[in-house]
Parts: structure tokens; sequence; C-alpha cells
């Protein structure tokens, strides 16, 4: 007679258990790990709702959306020939518009040049700046947009002026740094607010 292989029923379970485990384990080793890219967190832009700012009037005025906080920057030391300093919070962005007022003395030409080289200087990629401009010569408002990048430490900046009595700028700056990804639509979202300020500029009449 053949010899017969004889389990008892306990290490018959036994057997059947170890005899899964082991599949699973060389299943577990064919599997391919495929990384899930990091995800974002979901940021809206604020309502298309706006109130005006007089924080710097009888100079000028503008427009900025609802939610937003500003405040005059009282530091004397920085206020020469008249030099203003607003800073726009947007709470929501985590971020703020740093904007300088300048009364004009004859010296257009040169804040002009600064502006301009400040922009190109902050830029990591300056054959990448984009500049949009805005022109309204019924309210004498020129103004130019400048987009550095999301990679920029200040990726959005602007100049306004009317030409003969004020030059006004601004630059964008994030609480933190943050992949070019992840705050691209906000520096879209940005990118519209301050072209509504520009639109916005109120003067006293000449």
């Amino acid at each position: 007679m053949k010899p017969t292989l004889r389990i008892r029923p306990y290490r018959l379970a036994l057997y059947a258990l170890l005899c899964l485990v082991a599949g699973s384990a060389g299943y577990s080793c064919r599997r391919q790990y495929t990384p899930k890219p990091d995800g974002y967190f979901r940021i809206d832009p604020y309502p298309d709702s706006y109130r005006r700012t007089t924080l710097l009037e009888p100079a000028l005025s503008f427009e900025v959306p609802e939610g937003t906080v500003e405040t005059l920057d009282h530091d004397t030391t920085r206020h020469h020939g008249g030099v203003q300093w607003l800073n726009i919070r947007f709470p929501r962005y985590r971020a703020t518009l740093y904007c300088s007022y300048h009364p004009l003395r004859g010296n257009l030409a040169s804040l002009l040049d600064e502006s301009r080289e400040l922009v190109y200087r902050q830029s990591i990629r300056p054959e990448a700046v984009q500049a949009g401009t805005y022109e309204n010569d019924s309210l004498h408002i020129y103004a130019t947009l400048y987009d550095l990048s999301a990679e920029s430490a200040t990726p959005l900046q602007f100049i306004a002026t009317d030409s003969v009595r004020y030059l006004l700028r601004g630059s964008v700056y994030f609480d933190e740094p943050g992949k070019s990804d992840s705050i691209a639509p906000v520096v879209g979202y940005l990118s519209d607010h301050i072209a509504h300020l520009i639109e916005s500029i109120e003067t006293p009449a000449r």
C-alpha cells in the first residue's frame, strides 16, 4: 500500500493559514507602488465686491477687494520727500501688496527707471518678465503691471502715474515661499485685483 499523507485537523488549519500568508506576501512583493503627486489646498478668490480706500487721500484713492486690510506705515524714517507707504493685506491668500506713493517734483523719469530696474533685479528669470500696459487719457492714468513668474520672491509688481503729480508702485509678497504650481492660481487672482486697483484710481481735479 502506498503511504498516505495524514494531517490532523489543527495542523490542517495551520497549514492553510501559512499558505495564505505566503501567497499574500508574494503578491505584495510583486505589486508596483506608484507615488501620488502632492495635493494642494483649494484657495478661492475674493468675491467680486470692492470698496474704496482713502488712506492716501487727498492725493488719491482706489478700490480694493472686500476682506482685505489696509494699513498706512507711519515709520517716518521712510517718508522722505512726502513718500507714503500703504500695505494691503490679503489674509485669504497669505500675501501683502506693499505700495508706495511718490509725489512728483520733476523726478518722474528717475522714478520710472528705478522702478523698472527693481523689477528686473528681483526676477529670477529677467528674460521671462511679462509687462501689460494700461492707459486712460481721460483720467490721466498710465500704468504697467509686471508678471515676474510665480517662482520669484515678488511675482507681481506695478507702476501707475498721472505723469504730473504722483507715481504709485507696488510689489506682492507671500508670507511663505510656495511651489509655483500651488500659488499660480493665487497670482492670477492678485493680478486681477491689481488691474482693478489701477483702473479705479481717482485723484482730485487738476
